[in-house]
């Protein structure tokens, strides 16, 4: 991922109610959900709803596929978790393990874990 992908997917999670959105989709699983049940669910407006799922789906971090002439809404899985990882691994627990790992093999010791 690169800087700016990164930065277009965390402001898009900066907004509360596409937080809620994706965690509602998120809950739903696979099935996925109904912009009206999305709305029900999260106790926010029809037309806010869909403002966001559609600029979630401009992100591409919910798809629409079409169920009975109906859309039906779902979390973009992959996408959220190569975010999370993205950021644990260069900015969390997982850089400073690999700073650690590297450091130690310069040295030819152990990796310490960072104390907290």
């Amino acid at each position: 991922m690169d800087a700016k992908q990164i930065a277009r997917l965390l402001g898009a999670m900066s907004i509360e109610e596409r937080v809620q959105i994706i965690k509602c989709l998120l809950d739903a699983g696979p099935e996925g959900l109904q912009m009206l049940d999305i709305a029900a669910k999260i106790d926010l407006g029809a037309a806010a709803v869909y403002k966001q799922l559609e600029s979630l789906a401009g992100l591409e971090m919910v798809f629409v596929k079409s169920v009975d002439n109906n859309k039906v809404y779902l979390v973009n899985d992959r996408q959220l978790n190569e975010l999370f990882e993205h950021m644990y691994q260069h900015f969390g627990p997982g850089y400073a393990a690999r700073r650690a790992a590297e450091a130690a093999a310069e040295t030819g010791g152990t990796p310490q874990a960072d104390e907290a």
